[in-house]
């Protein structure tokens, strides 16, 4: 396995791990808590499963970043002139959507989920009050929502990525005289009428989009 193949995989895994986090939060953190017998019991399992779920979800989103990167880096390098041209628009809209999703995820880890055990440790101290339960209730709809955007989000990323590759993978069409396919008939009889009629396809096809660009 080459190093390119190494750095997709480990791009699809961190992938694969930031999606299933966000399923975890959703049906097993949140439920699980609910089902503890007090508000302090609930809270204490919010809080435990919270300080593993913030920064899985922002390394899982860093090696993300990373190594997309510096796949782009390869890709740059191997299309060459044709990079914008292929991948620019899906590329545009592949970056947009990981901003987004980082922005998210930072206010779900930071802004929301972040505050219920930082709330406790000033109640502790005596600096202050902690949440209510209406209040901690708010905070983890919040974060169940937020958390489903960035699903689907990851979604539409996922997608964009296959037609990233389908268009990085593509195969080049060369514009060649229509004459060429009349030889190539000429010149291999055995093959029929059928080889030379599908070089005139690709001819066509490479003429309408060469009058296009």
């Amino acid at each position: 396995m080459s190093g390119a193949e190494i750095l997709v995989w480990i791009h699809i895994l961190a992938w694969a791990a930031y999606f299933g986090a966000q399923f975890a939060v959703i049906y097993m953190l949140i439920p699980a808590a609910a089902r503890a017998p007090d508000e302090a019991h609930r809270r204490d399992s919010l809080i435990t499963g919270f300080r593993f779920y913030n920064p899985f979800t922002l390394a899982a989103l860093l090696v993300i970043v990373i190594t997309g990167a510096v796949r782009l880096t390869d890709l740059k390098a191997e299309m060459k002139f044709d990079y914008f041209a292929r991948i620019g628009g899906p590329l545009a809209l592949k970056l947009g959507l990981a901003f987004v999703i980082i922005f998210l995820q930072t206010y779900i880890c930071l802004g929301l989920a972040f505050r219920i055990g930082r709330q406790e440790e000033i109640a502790a101290h005596g600096d202050g009050e902690p949440f209510t339960v209406e209040q901690v209730d708010s905070i983890l709809a919040r974060i169940r929502a937020m958390a489903w955007i960035t699903i689907v989000l990851t979604a539409i990323t996922v997608l964009v990525s296959l037609t990233m590759v389908r268009r990085a993978t593509a195969e080049v069409v060369v514009y060649t005289p229509p004459a060429r396919a009349a030889l190539y008939g000429w010149l291999f009889p055995t093959s029929g009428a059928r080889s030379a009629r599908r070089l005139v396809r690709r001819e066509r096809v490479a003429s309408l989009r060469y009058k296009r660009a």
